[in-house]
């Protein structure tokens, strides 16, 4: 009877060292997922940003082409320019107070 209380727990205590094991294994695999997950999170953050400047870009794009062409039409473009600009200007003083 002692003979297997000994084998018994003998087996409890492998079963206990490869739970272990499998624990540090599991970690180490949650971290590195957690790494990648950071990992694509800034690229999704980067791809975003580039995406936001392309659209500027191309709002830029479409606006000359549609530029006026008589010097009236240019002084007006330039003041509603200009207001946007004073607009954009109070909206970042505001942000950053």
């Amino acid at each position: 009877m002692e003979g297997q209380s000994k084998l018994v727990t003998q087996e409890i205590k492998l079963k206990v060292v490869k739970l272990l094991t499998q624990n540090e294994q599991l970690l180490t695999q949650l971290e590195q997922a957690k790494a990648a997950t950071d990992l694509l999170k800034s690229e999704i953050q980067l791809q975003k940003n580039t995406i936001e400047t392309l659209q500027t870009q191309n709002k830029i794009v479409k606006l000359a082409e549609i530029l006026p062409s008589t010097q009236d039409d240019r002084q007006e473009l330039k003041k509603h320019l200009n207001a946007y600009i004073k607009q954009i200007d109070d909206c970042i003083r505001l942000l950053s107070e």
